[in-house]
């Protein structure tokens, strides 16, 4: 179930470079309601700060910010961080290509979902999604 609400973020994204904000409560309640709670209360004043801090440096959207902190908080943890931020940079650089590749240029919105989205498969067991 988790497993097609993040290809139905990814495909909203790239079709209307947004993310509405009843998928990322689905996101969450499908989370919360898995077996294995990965909330810690540090962790997630941090991820949020540093998202936060992002979001500024980089002017990626609310969408983006709000879908790591599902994804870091809620479904992956925080035993996981090092491992998704490296398939979110991969899958990053191959989402600029793809837009500089049809665009050629490196300006407009460019859907960073199906990064996100594509990271948590890389990092998180299947069978568990």
């Amino acid at each position: 179930m988790i497993l097609a609400l993040l290809v139905i973020i990814s495909v909203i994204d790239i079709r209307h470079k947004r993310i509405p904000n009843y998928c990322l409560i689905a996101l969450l309640i499908l989370a919360l309601a898995t077996s294995h709670p990965r909330f810690e209360l540090i962790f997630f004043i941090m991820s949020i700060l540093f998202t936060l801090i992002f979001q500024k440096a980089s002017g990626c959207g609310f969408g983006d910010v709000k879908l790591v902190i599902v994804i870091l908080n809620f479904l992956l943890g925080g035993s996981h961080v090092v491992d998704f931020l490296a398939m979110v940079c991969v899958g990053a650089m191959i989402s600029i290509s793809i837009h500089y590749l049809r665009t050629r240029s490196l300006t407009g919105d460019i859907a960073f979902a199906p990064a996100l989205c594509g990271a948590v498969l890389a990092v998180h067991p299947l069978g568990v999604l």
